[in-house]
């Protein structure tokens, strides 16, 4: 049975982590790697109706795939 490990602050979280990248990564990748993570902006979710409604993914993908 897997031990419950008790949950970091948010703090500990990023550090343990970061060193965890740089131990994997090295300094100049870790740093890229976290980089690429940006929070973005807008209401996704009010996107995602304006663009698709109530179509599910084998509609969308009907469409996407009817003139082909």
């Amino acid at each position: 049975m897997r031990k419950t490990e008790a949950l970091m602050t948010g703090y500990q979280l990023r550090r343990v982590g970061w060193e965890a990248l740089v131990a994997a990564l090295g300094p100049a990748n870790a740093t890229r790697f976290v980089l690429q993570y940006e929070p973005g902006s807008g209401d996704y979710l009010k996107r995602r109706d304006e663009l698709f409604g109530q179509k599910t993914v084998d509609q969308l993908y009907r469409e996407m795939t009817k003139d082909k």
